[in-house]
């Protein structure tokens, strides 16, 4: 089973639907049972860092997904690859769940550079191809990870940072892969296998 994490942030059906082209058992939940009898977990999210952060706390679910996503398969999308981080500039004085180590910093506009960063982009691989394409983005804010060795696709907009990040059991993306098409679809296929494999 994957569940996604309502937190009541973010267009969970569009990421269920997605899923279930790959795995049939999808569901949606804040439920803590079905969180650690899950065998895939899947942190959504859009908005603003420090509201995802009161939300997961009065939901009760901080301090349990700072404990179980090192131990299970995990998928962070956008805002969710965020949360992942120390901290952000778009809400200071709020620690997200520190599972990786960096901050979260905002883009700087320029004459050729538009904030938000919305729109179609290019995902350059460093390490496996098959993440390498064009990706569908909305955000205002990047994560600045303190070990690069996670970073393994990057994009340019105004500065090069990290798209894709893989430690361990946890492959999170700032772009949308409901919204991405062929690299989208890569990398849902690419994290069901890994699931299936592991569960296997």
């Amino acid at each position: 089973m994957i569940t996604i994490i309502d937190y009541g942030i973010g267009n969970l059906r569009s990421v269920q639907r997605s899923l279930q082209r790959y795995y049939s058992d999808v569901i949606i939940t804040n439920e803590r049972e079905e969180i650690e009898k899950a065998n895939g977990i899947v942190l959504p999210g859009v908005g603003a860092f420090g509201d995802a952060i009161v939300e997961l706390k009065r939901k009760g679910l901080f301090t349990l997904l700072k404990q179980i996503i090192p131990t299970k398969q995990t998928l962070g999308i956008c805002l969710g690859l965020q949360l992942l981080f120390n901290n952000s500039e778009e809400s200071p004085g709020v620690d997200g769940l520190g599972i990786f180590s960096g901050k979260v910093k905002k883009l700087t506009p320029s004459n050729s550079i538009r904030v938000p960063h919305t729109g179609w982009n290019r995902v350059i691989a460093l390490k496996e191809p098959y993440f390498s394409g064009f990706a569908y983005f909305n955000h205002t804010y990047y994560c600045d990870a303190v070990d690069e060795n996670i970073i393994t696709a990057f994009t340019l907009h105004g500065v090069k940072f990290g798209v894709i990040f893989k430690y361990g059991t946890i492959l999170a993306i700032q772009f949308h892969p409901e919204k991405s098409k062929t690299i989208g679809e890569s990398i849902l296929k690419y994290w069901v296998n890994s699931l299936e494999k592991r569960v296997n």
